[in-house]
């Protein structure tokens, strides 16, 4: 192996997701939800006082850290919205039930928002090949803790890493440096055995770059004609020859 330490993200490059968050049809069904609990919402102006809470969330992470790319827990934003509903007479759950009603309500957004979640082919032969081979594999994700371990769980992942590092357990997200960082210093590992494996040049590529780790922009599926087209792309734009363009699943 190249590498001693893989460094993976999480959808686009292990799960192929596609979800529809703004969509008018999955805020008609949360507003019903709501109404369930006392709380009466029309679904446009739902979606909008979840925007604006979500946005108050991640402004407090980021006056509080610092970090340039703040990340909440939506959790807080959904009881946010049972609490200060501007009309009806909302039921808010006893103290020791609150956090399983934002829990309920933060996987029925992410259920009813999902339209597709499927491993891409190969996924967990090629890291338990990784392991097998003596590497360390962890994952490096933008993403809400909340669903995410539900659907790691679904899809057989969890044994698959040595640790995995979920952005919203943390505050800040890619492509911010303390991010990555944070996972080399705890799990001690050395930046010259380390690889980033992910398939966005903005957050993967950039955050392995930041931190002095190479970086493989994955693309499940690229025939390698196609790849070694955009390998050359790269090259003629001036991005690091560190970062590489593979096939790896």
């Amino acid at each position: 192996m190249l590498y001693k330490n893989y460094i993976f993200d999480l959808y686009g490059t292990l799960v192929d997701i596609e979800t529809d968050e703004y969509g008018l049809p999955l805020w008609k069904k949360l507003a019903k939800l709501y109404a369930c609990y006392g709380a009466v919402y029309k679904p446009k102006k739902l979606r909008k006082a979840f925007i604006r809470l979500d946005r108050e969330e991640r402004d407090k992470i980021r006056e509080r850290t610092g970090t340039p790319y703040p990340e909440n827990r939506l959790e807080i934003v959904f009881y946010r919205l049972l609490k200060e509903a501007p009309e009806g007479r909302v039921r808010l759950p006893g103290k020791e039930g609150k956090a399983a009603w934002a829990e309920f309500m933060a996987n029925s957004f992410r259920v009813l928002s999902r339209k597709k979640m499927e491993l891409f082919p190969g996924t967990i032969k090629k890291l338990n090949e990784l392991r097998e081979a003596g590497c360390k594999v962890f994952l490096l994700s933008n993403c809400q803790a909340v669903f995410t371990r539900p659907e790691i769980a679904q899809l057989g992942l969890e044994p698959c890493f040595d640790r995995m590092y979920l952005s919203s357990d943390f505050g800040m997200m890619k492509p911010d440096p303390d991010f990555l960082e944070t996972l080399i210093r705890e799990e001690g590992l050395a930046k010259a055995e380390t690889v980033m494996v992910g398939n966005e040049e903005r957050s993967d590529m950039q955050i392995a770059a930041s931190c002095g780790v190479d970086g493989l922009l994955l693309v499940p599926g690229l025939p390698k004609k196609e790849r070694k087209k955009m390998v050359q792309e790269r090259l003629a734009a001036g991005k690091p020859a560190a970062e590489r363009i593979v096939d790896l699943l």
